[in-house]
């Protein structure tokens, strides 16, 4: 059975990883968290989105920018753009050049906070 998680240990986390200046993968960040199957991925992205309805609500950059796909690109997964898009935070498609240059740009803006 997986332990409760909330936010602020999820949050702790994704901190420690943007002050290092370093991304982790969705597997990986289910892994340090203990969080077991099924619907590992899914119980983490929950997790995830309330993260950036908190940075929205405070205005603050993306913590969870640092949390990216396993596939090379070192971009997030489609759901991250489209729950930005929910908060109005990101008008761009989900995938592709300008996903991956928005993505940069606010990665380097959560490292910079949590230096």
């Amino acid at each position: 059975m997986t332990p409760k998680i909330d936010t602020n240990s999820v949050r702790l986390l994704l901190a420690h990883y943007a002050k290092a200046r370093e991304v982790v993968t969705y597997k990986e960040l289910t892994e340090r968290l203990a969080i077991t199957p099924p619907h590992s991925i899914q119980q983490l992205v929950q997790l995830l989105e309330a993260c950036q309805e908190d940075d929205a609500a405070l205005q603050q950059p993306q913590i969870v920018s640092v949390v990216v796909q396993k596939n090379g690109l070192n971009c997030p997964r489609s759901g991250f753009f489209q729950k930005l898009k929910a908060l109005g935070l990101y008008q761009g498609p989900d995938q592709g050049p300008e996903a991956q240059m928005w993505h940069q740009n606010e990665l380097e803006k959560a490292f910079e906070f949590y230096r």
